[in-house]
């Protein structure tokens, strides 16, 4: 029996997905942000202090949600994408693709052969079910999302020949590394960094593939639907869980008169 995928049915609604980052490698909170309704909750190994286990247990949860797992690689590295793969993510997020041939090989490694060079242990993998699902190498495993992050200055000269290479799924414009590889560090507003933005949003449309990329002070995440998005990941559980407590803690102060309002402590040690 094949296993269905919710990020891939997600992306056929044809409506707006919105999606969080996850950074804290804690399997509850994964769990928690598929419950509340997030399409695609992305958890990240490129920056995430999480191992491969924790990614593991992660998936559990967010599967069981109903949301759709997708995991940020470091690199588009075979090694590093076959156990991963393995362990049955709905989709995922290669970085920094510079060009068509590192797109075809980012490809190449998440499918098995003839399409790929993706290594076989479906008969043992969670991904299979353990190898409970039969139709996983030559079915389900197909079904894998794969999105490119597009994040310099090289990879917006070439997205052309990157956009028709076949099996990526998605286009994701990292706009901090783009600015700052353009000159333009923690400038996503930039009207070079929209420009290269418009592009990329712009030919990765015409060849009929799904877009994303995360909001700026200038283009929230409202603004980039409109402009044609179709995925858009605002928030992470680092920045909710600080915002959250920074208002708590901003009212309290106000409540109990401090009048300075929020006092964030020094650390009393290194790390």
């Amino acid at each position: 029996m094949a296993i269905s995928n919710p990020l891939r049915q997600a992306l056929q609604r044809e409506a707006p997905v919105l999606g969080v980052w996850l950074q804290l490698a804690h399997p509850g909170i994964a769990e928690m942000m598929g419950l509340l309704g997030y399409d695609i909750v992305l958890i990240d190994m490129e920056h995430g202090p999480g191992s491969l286990m924790d990614t593991a247990n992660m998936m559990r949860g967010v599967q069981r949600s109903g949301a759709g797992a997708m995991v940020r690689v470091p690199s588009a590295d075979p090694a590093f994408l076959k156990p991963l793969l393995d362990q049955g993510p709905d989709g995922v997020m290669i970085p920094m693709i510079e060009s068509a041939e590192e797109a075809r090989r980012a490809v190449a490694a998440c499918r098995y052969p003839p399409l790929g060079t993706r290594g076989w242990a479906a008969s043992s993998a969670r991904a299979s079910r353990y190898g409970i699902d039969q139709d996983y190498t030559l079915g389900t495993a197909r079904g894998l999302v794969i999105a490119c992050q597009i994040e310099s200055v090289r990879a917006v000269e070439a997205i052309e020949a990157i956009c028709e290479v076949e099996g990526i799924d998605i286009v994701f414009i990292g706009r901090n590394d783009l600015a700052a590889d353009a000159g333009h560090t923690l400038g996503l507003d930039h009207p070079d960094v929209n420009s290269m933005v418009d592009h990329v949003l712009a030919v990765a449309r015409k060849a009929g593939l799904k877009t994303g990329t995360v909001p700026s002070a200038g283009r929230g995440w409202p603004d980039l639907f409109r402009d044609g998005f179709d995925v858009v990941l605002p928030s992470g559980d680092v920045s909710l869980l600080r915002e959250a407590a920074k208002t708590e803690l901003s009212a309290f102060a106000a409540f109990r008169g401090g009048g300075a309002g929020l006092q964030v402590r020094e650390l009393s040690h290194g790390y």
